[in-house]
C-alpha cells in the first residue's frame, strides 16, 4: 500500500461538527516511539547545510539537497514497509521536466466536470480553452473534482493556495521543492467514491489524505469550503515535507501542516491567523516548566503521536502542541533559524526521522529548556496577531 499523510483539520473552529479522522501515518511504520531522553546539555550541532542563511521576510536559500542513501542504511522497521519513498529519500531521483512554457487549458469531460491542466484534454472534451500561457511555476497543480463540479473560482483558489504554501515554505524556511513536482488535486464529495478512490480502509473516515503512490492529494468535500481549503493546505504542506525533506518527526510534520493549514491567500500574499484557536491551546498548554512534555512530543514517532491511550482527547492537545510549538518558532528569525536548522539536518538524511529535540537543543539560543519554558508561555498566552507573508 502506498504511504499516506492524513489530514486532521476537521478540528478547526470552522467546522462544528465533530467527525472522526484517521490519523496522519507513515505506511505501516509501527506505533513505537524513542526512548524520552532527557535535555541534552551539550549536543553537537547536526549538519546543517551550507549557505543557510537567516530566514525572515527575505528570500532564503534552499535547504541542501539530500544525498543518495542505500537500502542497508535505513531502519527496516520504520522504512522497509514504504513501498515508495519521498524525493528526498532517493535523492530527487524523479524525471526533471523542462521549465519552458506552459498553456494552461481549461475543459469540461463527458460528465459534466470542470478540469484544468498543462496537458491538453482528450478529443472529445467540450468548451475547451487556453486560459493563460508562461513559466511553469516551481509546483505544477491540477485540481479537478471526481463526483462533483467544482466552480471556476474554487479550482484557481486550489491551486493558488497550493502555490502560496509552497512559496511561503520556500521564502521563510528555505524548503526546496523537488525539480519537477507535480501535484494532483481531487475533491470528492461521496463518501462511497472517497473511499474506494483513497483504497485505504483504516483512511475511509479522513478529511484528506496524500499519496505517495500517485502524487495526488484528496480532500473528501464537506458543507463550507473553507474546511475542505484548511485540508488542502495540510495535506499540502505534508507533500512539500515529505517529496523535499524526507521523514521528517511526526510533531514537527503535523505542526508544519497545522501552520500553514491555516493559511489563506489574498492580493499578493496570504497571513496566518496564530490565535485561531486561543481556547483550546490554553486548554492544552502543558504544567510546569513544560521540559518533559516537550521532550515527550518530540520523541513520539508513527502512529505513537496518534493514539488515546490515557484519555480522550489525547490526540487532539498533541497537535495542538505540535501547532503551538512550530508557531512560536516562526514567530521570529532566531526560531525559524532553529527550525531551519532541523529541516537542514533533516534533508540529510531524509529516509529516518533525525532526533529533533538534540537540533533545537543546539540551534535555539537558551537551548531545549528555553524553548520548552517559551513554548509553555506561549500555550498559556496565546497570541492573537495575524502574520503576512
Amino acid at each position: 500500500m502506498p504511504a499516506y499523510r492524513t489530514s486532521f483539520l476537521l478540528r478547526l473552529p470552522i467546522a462544528c461538527a465533530a467527525a472522526f479522522v484517521a490519523a496522519c501515518s507513515q505506511g505501516d511504520e509501527p506505533a513505537t516511539t524513542r526512548a524520552a531522553r532527557a535535555i541534552p546539555t551539550a549536543a553537537a550541532p547536526a549538519p546543517v547545510a551550507p549557505g543557510i542563511a537567516a530566514a525572515g521576510p527575505e528570500t532564503v536559500p534552499p535547504v541542501a539537497a539530500a544525498p543518495a542513501r542505500g537500502l542497508a542504511d535505513l531502519l527496516p522497521a520504520i522504512e522497509l514497509p514504504q513501498p515508495l519513498q519521498s524525493a528526498a529519500c532517493l535523492a530527487h531521483t524523479q524525471a526533471a521536466k523542462a521549465r519552458a512554457p506552459v498553456a494552461v487549458h481549461r475543459w469540461v469531460d463527458a460528465a459534466g466536470i470542470t478540469h484544468y491542466s498543462d496537458q491538453a484534454p482528450p478529443a472529445n472534451a467540450q468548451g475547451h480553452r487556453v486560459i493563460a500561457v508562461g513559466g511553469a511555476p516551481a509546483v505544477d497543480v491540477q485540481a479537478s473534482g471526481y463526483d462533483v463540479n467544482l466552480p471556476d473560482q474554487l479550482q484557481q483558489r486550489a491551486v493558488a493556495d497550493a502555490l502560496g504554501v509552497q512559496r511561503v515554505m520556500h521564502d521563510t524556511l528555505g524548503v526546496p521543492v523537488p525539480e519537477g513536482m507535480s501535484l494532483k488535486i481531487v475533491f470528492i464529495r461521496s463518501d462511497s467514491a472517497y473511499a474506494q478512490q483513497v483504497g485505504e480502509p483504516s483512511l475511509a473516515k479522513s478529511s484528506g489524505t496524500y499519496s505517495t503512490l500517485d502524487r495526488t492529494i484528496r480532500v473528501r468535500m464537506q458543507d463550507q469550503d473553507e474546511v475542505n481549503f484548511a485540508v488542502l493546505r495540510h495535506e499540502i504542506t505534508h507533500a512539500l515535507v515529505h517529496e523535499s525533506i524526507g521523514n521528517l518527526p511526526v510533531s514537527l510534520n503535523e505542526g508544519l501542516a497545522e501552520y500553514f493549514g491555516r493559511y489563506r491567500s489574498g492580493g499578493m500574499g496570504g497571513q496566518v491567523d496564530v490565535g485561531e484557536q486561543r481556547q483550546g491551546m490554553v486548554a492544552a498548554a502543558p504544567g510546569g516548566d513544560g521540559s518533559e512534555a516537550l521532550v515527550d512530543l518530540l520523541s513520539r514517532e508513527g502512529g505513537d503521536f496518534y493514539t488515546e491511550t490515557v484519555a480522550a482527547g489525547e490526540r487532539e492537545r498533541r497537535y495542538l502542541r505540535a501547532y503551538s510549538l512550530v508557531a512560536l518558532l516562526m514567530r521570529d528569525r532566531e526560531g525559524r533559524l532553529a527550525l531551519q536548522g532541523v529541516l537542514s539536518a533533516q534533508a540529510q538524511a531524509p529516509c529516518t526521522p533525525i532526533a529533533a529535540e538534540r537540533v533545537l537543543d543546539a540551534g535555539y539560543p537558551g537551548g531545549l529548556g528555553r524553548l520548552a519554558a517559551e513554548w509553555t508561555a506561549f500555550m498559556r498566552n496565546p497570541p492573537s496577531d495575524v502574520r503576512a507573508y
